[in-house]
């Protein structure tokens, strides 16, 4: 069911911000990091949000907004994910100047980190623990049969899905050993 992807999309990302605060806690500590990796979070947070996630939440909330009325939290996320799309791209472009050799300070890139991992994460939990439970509650089993059959087929995900896109093999890689290294400790 739809909803099951979406907070199965949200633990994705949830893992991706906890490789992303490790990168923060090395960059602070002063240790070297690998933008490259740093990119490719970066990279998937924003593509996979903005072409699969983000339009399948703004679906759902529009229907229900148009069948149940107006909420003030769920009529702002659409405003929220474009807000968080152009975050995403501006922070994006820092990375990616580091990688094209621009010097950027160690503690001012830190802070942009810092910024984009918690507006990530408060949008999340705002859609986790307030938002979700909300439309489970109020919709119907007809609601998400309507909403499964205008979404549509399938995605794969190109991260977590079966089938890994190239881009994507450095991070599923790093992926791996940290889930590894929680199931060790």
């Amino acid at each position: 069911m739809m909803i099951e992807r979406i907070r199965r999309e949200h633990g994705y990302m949830v893992r991706l911000l906890a490789i992303l605060k490790k990168k923060l806690t090395q960059l602070k500590a002063e240790e070297s990091i690998n933008y490259k990796l740093l990119k490719e979070i970066v990279d998937y947070l924003s593509d996979h949000s903005e072409k699969t996630h983000h339009p399948k939440e703004d679906l759902i909330y529009q229907y229900f907004t148009e069948n149940y009325g107006e909420q003030e939290n769920i009529s702002n996320l659409e405003s929220e994910h474009i807000e968080l799309s152009k975050t995403t791209h501006n922070f994006l472009d820092v990375v990616d100047m580091i990688l094209h050799d621009a010097v950027v300070p160690s503690d001012v890139f830190a802070t942009q980190l810092e910024t984009f991992i918690k507006e990530q994460k408060l949008h999340l939990d705002l859609e986790e623990q307030e938002i979700l439970p909300l439309i489970n509650k109020t919709f119907t089993t007809a609601d998400w049969q309507y909403l499964e059959r205008k979404w549509g087929s399938q995605e794969d995900d190109p991260l977590f899905g079966e089938t890994i896109a190239d881009k994507y093999k450095q991070l599923a890689e790093r992926i791996k050993q940290t889930d590894s290294e929680c199931v060790g400790s």
